[in-house]
């Protein structure tokens, strides 16, 4: 049983740090009355920057430097409330409220009085209400977030990461700062009763020789009582029973994890990544019964069944990690794209946003996104639009490189909340059949020499622990250190042919000489790229759109238009040489046309040289696929309106051999 407060009324209020919690004086109580934002209506799941915007409060941050006008928000306390009454049929169970994201910290009250405290956005959120809610009453819930933790933007320190919070927000070269706050993901309340069935972890394989797929289940089950209890396991497809059976499991007070070999020979078609094959999904039924047979508790969702292991590239040297895969016994080269959210307040993406960006990139020849370990680990929607797609999914852990300084964190606390994450994320998206792998997470290096930094790997105690929960939790699904990882982090020609290349970054511009390009990519000898990009202007009325009012041309670092929204991307001295530009004559879409050709002509050049050297390369992927924001120019191939540059056009023939 449960309610989806996501459906509900609610409203959003903005105050002083602190100011909310004062009640000292009749007084006091009338003063801070003036020391907050009008109430206004709320959108859950979204952000307190969206609802602030809708209700006038804020600039649209995606025009001109508007974000700089947005910061403040940071820095007060920000109350969600909403009416709330229990079920008479809940009386003598517990009444849980559930929180899939919450961001960041903060409190939870019940009119007014506080019931939990709460920190991290990258994990679900449980709280017992019974006490406060259950007279029967109609109450006023509360959820305060506090201000938005001091985390870094790109540039710092990955060793001094404690908040985990997605550090694109904080300012990235691709993104203004927006630092998103409030309810960003689903939210619920639940009874729970003697039994639940917290969480359920199904995992797959396939046997091509059989034609037959095996499905085993990892569950946690909750008992207030020493009991034995059916586990009722049923397997269906369009309405049609494929498997069912029902297992004895005894289970002890408290919190039980038990483990269900389901069965080895069921008769399943394979799912197959996109261009392959068909994606058949199954529905899958688990439930908890009594010896009378009534149902205590269930779990439902959707499996695929298709085996994937990984083999050494042609030529590899033997330390090398394997990167050619192989999906149910047949090697696929990855043409990949590194993915980031949506938009940047990423509770505001909805499920309906998911699929016409999925079919793009679908239809573009893509056949793996990397959800980039800046971010966030993405909503379920998006694995779920992924499964149906056969689009493959890197996941990474909540980490990323900083500049200054690379290295993971290994101190307690940090590894404590890692843990807690990477589980998190484990139980919650490991059955997805489009999951790949695990990844620890984004240019993380041994920082002796950054002029080469040399990724680290499971030496590191933090990369040591995601392993291990990796291997403890999805055996079967592989677990990457970083991404680069090897010896190297990128090409280095006077290295070629040493072995020393293994799955490399960069580089992420066009050298002055096109000819320069492509005798790097001739020279190329790495065995994966995970990321690799190429700089162009979104559209020439996009820009004007975001404008404000400022003049996009010059695109140069005097105008104070691009050296706010693109100060990396800036292409004025690569391009006026080549194409004749002159500050004095405005040619604004000449320019964008011209960035685009190049863009093209690159990324064309380097992903026809990787897939031309397949089996000894296993992969290449892109920096990046869509944009967050409109950033005058950017490395991506698809724009904010999610419109396929010309590069991403050039892309598809190369990528489905037309």
């Amino acid at each position: 049983m449960q309610i989806d407060l996501t459906k509900h009324a609610w409203t959003l209020q903005g105050w002083l740090p602190n100011t909310w919690a004062w009640t000292a004086t009749q007084s006091a109580a009338d003063l801070r009355r003036y020391q907050c934002t009008p109430e206004v209506s709320a959108v859950v799941p979204g952000s307190v920057q969206d609802d602030l915007l809708a209700a006038g409060l804020l600039p649209d941050w995606h025009v001109a430097q508007n974000s700089l006008q947005c910061e403040w928000v940071e820095h007060r306390h920000w109350e969600y409330a909403t009416k709330v009454e229990l079920p008479a049929d809940w009386s003598g169970k517990k009444a849980i409220l559930h929180a899939e994201g919450l961001d960041y910290a903060g409190y939870v009250l019940v009119d007014g009085a506080e019931v939990a405290q709460f920190s991290g956005s990258h994990h679900p959120h449980e709280f017992d209400m019974t006490s406060a809610l259950a007279d029967g009453g109609v109450h006023r819930l509360s959820i305060i977030f506090t201000e938005a933790p001091h985390e870094q933007p790109q540039i710092g320190y990955t060793s001094r990461s404690r908040y985990f919070k997605s550090r694109f927000n904080y300012g990235w070269d691709w993104c203004v700062r927006l630092v998103p706050l409030g309810i960003w993901d689903k939210l619920w309340l639940l009874a729970e009763g003697d039994v639940r069935l917290n969480a359920c972890l199904p995992q797959t394989d396939y046997c091509t020789a059989q034609g037959v797929g095996s499905l085993s289940l990892r569950m946690q089950v909750t008992s207030q009582l020493a009991q034995t209890l059916t586990c009722r396991v049923t397997l269906s497809r369009d309405g049609e029973t494929v498997h069912t059976q029902a297992y004895p499991c005894a289970y002890g007070v408290g919190l039980n994890e038990t483990t269900l070999p389901v069965s080895t020979e069921l008769a399943v078609e394979p799912w197959w990544p996109v261009g392959m094959g068909a994606q058949p999904l199954y529905e899958l039924a688990v439930a908890l019964e009594d010896a009378s047979g009534a149902v205590l508790d269930t779990w439902q969702g959707r499996v695929g069944f298709r085996s994937i292991h990984w083999e050494p590239c042609e030529g590899a040297p033997a330390n090398a990690e394997p990167w050619i895969c192989v999906v149910n016994d047949v090697p696929l080269f990855l043409q990949g794209a590194n993915w980031v959210p949506i938009r940047m307040t990423y509770g505001s993406v909805t499920d309906d946003m998911y699929p016409p960006l999925l079919d793009t990139y679908a239809d573009l020849g893509f056949n793996l996104l990397r959800v980039w370990g800046g971010g966030i680990l993405e909503k379920r929607a998006f694995f779920e639009g992924c499964d149906e797609r056969g689009l493959l999914v890197w996941q990474e852990f909540p980490l990323s490189s900083s500049g200054i300084e690379n290295v993971p964190p290994d101190d307690a606390e940090a590894m404590k909340s890692l843990a807690e994450i990477v589980r998190s994320y484990i139980w919650r998206r490991g059955a997805h059949p489009s999951l790949l792998c695990w990844c620890g997470g984004n240019e993380l290096f041994y920082d002796k020499d950054l002029t080469k930094p040399k990724p680290v790997d499971a030496n590191h105690p933090c990369i040591a622990l995601m392993a291990g929960l990796s291997a403890e939790l999805a055996p079967k699904t592989r677990f990457l250190p970083s991404s680069p990882s090897g010896p190297a982090m990128w090409f280095d020609a006077s290295l070629a042919g040493q072995g020393l290349h293994h799955d490399v970054h960069g580089p992420w511009a066009v050298p002055h000489d096109m000819d320069e390009w492509r005798a790097y990519w001739d020279a190329q000898d790495a065995l994966f790229v995970s990321e690799v990009g190429v700089p162009a202007c979104s559209p020439a009325a996009m820009l004007i759109k975001y404008s404000g009012g400022m003049d996009p041309w010059p695109p140069t670092e005097d105008n104070p238009y691009w050296l706010y929204r693109a100060p990396w991307w800036i292409e004025w001295e690569q391009l006026r040489g080549r194409y004749g530009f002159s500050l004095e004559v405005p040619e604004l879409e000449r320019f964008v046309e011209a960035s685009q050709e190049v863009q093209a002509e690159a990324l064309s050049y380097l992903v026809a040289s990787c897939k031309a050297r397949f089996p000894r390369c296993g992969g290449v992927m892109l920096w990046h696929g869509h944009d967050i924001f409109p950033c005058p120019s950017n490395n991506s191939v698809i724009d904010f309106d999610g419109v396929p540059k010309p590069a991403a056009l050039a892309l598809r023939k190369i990528f489905k051999g037309e």
